[in-house]
């Protein structure tokens, strides 16, 4: 089972929110602060991405910056518009942007920034499998793959072409597996979470075991087995680097498909349970329950009068 194919298609990226940005000389510009997922590509020329807290950092062309959710941050020719842009932004409201441009020439810059567009049973599963920030440098040598893939996107970006929709879409799930890929060689092991438990051959092998057969009666001691360490070494390792307990983990997992299912399909609550490992309605709706704050008839009901 590929772990990533499994997830891409639970959470099926239907689109970006796009906004293009052409610049040019001295300029400005205040993002405000977003709970999702946030990227920002640069197509031509360069600038600095200048956080609220922590160093500014120099983006080149090609260059691609992820961020699982941001403060207000600003986008800059040069370090010393921070404070045009800084007092400008007393006068707007929170979650408006801040333009500030200069228009005397100099270098052309071109950004393309946006979201992804996740359903919201999912946008939680989503941000925490991502980095916090993540930032990838047309220079590194590991990044020509991305690099091409996010000279696709710049240019569809631009277009109004026939099957846009479609082609952006699959685009979309490219680039999310690359940049799911790339971190896996670069863990930090002290740092737990999805990406720390996908890097360990260990765990990322009983991650995959899971994964493959949802609905088995899994154990620690048989996920122990599986992977060849003892009952407490894998119990230990696990939470260390996933975050989580094996059964915390199945159980989120588990949750993610029945909502899937539940908005998705007509399939009858009780082959929903039985698919993802409980054996009776009263289970799955405890267990259901428990995690969403509802049964998962009414879940499904609500879903579907939005």
């Amino acid at each position: 089972m590929d772990i990533l194919t499994d997830i891409i298609r639970l959470m099926r990226p239907q689109a970006i929110s796009w906004r293009t940005v052409d610049a040019q000389g001295r300029w400005g510009m205040s993002v405000p602060c977003r709970d999702i997922p946030v990227f920002c590509l640069v197509v031509t020329g360069q600038c600095w991405y200048v956080p609220r807290h922590g160093q500014p950092l120099l983006m080149r062309q090609g260059d691609y910056l992820l961020m699982r959710a941001t403060a207000r941050y600003c986008l800059v020719s040069d370090p010393d518009a921070i404070g045009t842009l800084h007092a400008m932004e007393a006068h707007v409201a929170s979650d408006e942007y801040v333009r500030w441009d200069e228009g005397l020439g100099g270098d052309k810059v071109r950004l393309v920034g946006g979201y992804f567009e996740i359903g919201p049973e999912h946008t939680a599963l989503f941000s925490g499998m991502l980095p916090d920030f993540l930032h990838i440098r047309s220079s590194d040598e590991e990044a020509g793959r991305l690099s091409r893939l996010i000279t696709l996107i710049g240019e569809e970006s631009g277009w109004d072409l026939p099957g846009h929709d479609l082609v952006m879409s699959r685009l979309v799930e490219i680039m999310l597996v690359e940049v799911w890929r790339r971190p896996l060689t670069k863990i930090d092991a002290r740092e737990a979470g999805w990406f720390s438990g996908m890097a360990d051959p260990n765990i990322h092998l009983a991650l995959q075991r899971m994964h493959a057969d949802v609905a088995r009666h899994w154990t620690v001691d048989s996920l122990a087995k599986e992977v060849g360490m003892s009952r407490a070494a894998f119990a230990r390792r696990f939470a260390e680097r996933v975050g989580v307990a094996p059964a915390t983990y199945l159980s989120n997992w588990r949750i993610a498909l029945a909502k899937d299912a539940l908005i998705n399909s007509e399939r009858p609550i009780i082959d929903i349970a039985l698919s993802i490992g409980y054996y009776s309605d009263s289970a799955f709706s405890t267990a259901f329950s428990r995690s969403v704050g509802v049964a998962p008839a009414a879940f499904r009901r609500a879903r579907r009068s939005e």
